[in-house]
């Protein structure tokens, strides 16, 4: 790729840090476009629909409590990166995307239709808490990587579908971490 911009594009002066950052936006997208759609396809095929559904439950949790959390109680910035993030947003998310955790896994798990037969679900609750605790913990810094390609850039949002927060691609990008850990996880619970 880099190959590309230096070599072939002799008439224009192209800036070493614009094909930088064109293939960095490559990866990225192979990332989102491969990666991600595969280890869901995993989760889904090996342990049932919860695998996908709940993941993506704890982000929509998360993302949402942390927006209240922040709008209500929020003084402190959590990333400069990400200005609208606070600390009280990232702890009190945190403490709600844990108990929505607890009590959603095994209301969502007792649906036959959507679980596979493993014993895994006797303890559903538990490990609806270790997902959530990594959801509540590294899945917002896939927001602060969006927030980052964003102020690179230049762009406010992404969109507008989901207003007060940055675009639906601020919810997708969280799903990239979620659903690799869940893949990890279920591999090692299985």
């Amino acid at each position: 790729m880099l190959w590309v911009c230096l070599i072939l594009d002799n008439n224009v002066k192209t800036d070493l840090a614009d094909c930088l950052l064109h293939t960095f936006y490559v990866h990225v997208v192979t990332i989102y476009t491969t990666v991600q759609p595969t280890v869901i396809h995993f989760n889904i095929c090996n342990g049932g629909i919860f695998w996908f559904l709940f993941p993506c439950s704890l982000v929509v949790c998360n993302d949402t409590a942390a927006f209240i959390c922040g709008r209500l109680f929020g003084k402190h910035k959590l990333l400069n990166v990400s200005p609208s993030k606070t600390v009280e947003g990232f702890i009190g998310a945190g403490v709600i995307t844990v108990l929505f955790a607890y009590k959603f896994s095994s209301w969502l798990s007792q649906f036959d239709k959507l679980t596979s037969n493993h014993d895994i679900y006797d303890d559903i609750q538990w490990h609806g808490v270790i997902l959530a605790l990594f959801a509540s913990i590294y899945a917002p810094f896939g927001g602060f990587f969006t927030s980052s390609i964003k102020r690179a850039a230049k762009i406010k949002d992404f969109g507008q579908l989901i207003p007060g927060h940055g675009g639906l691609t601020d919810r997708v990008d969280c799903q990239l971490f979620v659903s690799v850990f869940t893949f990890v996880y279920f591999k090692y619970i299985t």
